[in-house]
């Protein structure tokens, strides 16, 4: 499944620099691929910022693990990775595997 949400943040003075955000998330069972882009606070003209992460919910358990880090390597990613062509695919692949962050299960 996929769904999107917009948000606008501001006020009519100085409509030009509104900040802008959109989310859209790809859902696959209880894998999810969020995809989140703005405006960087109204000073940019276009949503151009864009960064992914990569989400594991248990609905038994309950909880949402942020797996962004153990796909895109062992460092920390406390806001996504970047939204580049290269780990978009990566996060689309996780995404459709099975065997790829199933044992996230073990850690919620």
């Amino acid at each position: 499944m996929i769904s999107a949400t917009t948000m606008t943040f501001g006020s009519d003075i100085g409509i030009d620099n509104l900040a802008k955000h959109v989310n859209v998330v790809f859902d696959n069972g209880p894998k999810m691929v969020s995809l989140s882009i703005d405006n960087s606070a109204g000073r940019m003209t276009h949503l151009t910022r864009a960064d992914i992460r990569l989400l594991f919910s248990d609905p038994l358990k309950g909880g949402v693990k942020d797996m962004t880090s153990s796909v895109f390597g062992g460092e920390d990613h406390p806001c996504g990775v970047d939204a580049t062509i290269d780990n978009m695919s990566t996060a689309m692949k996780w995404l459709q595997r099975i065997d790829w962050g199933m044992d996230a299960q073990m850690m919620l």
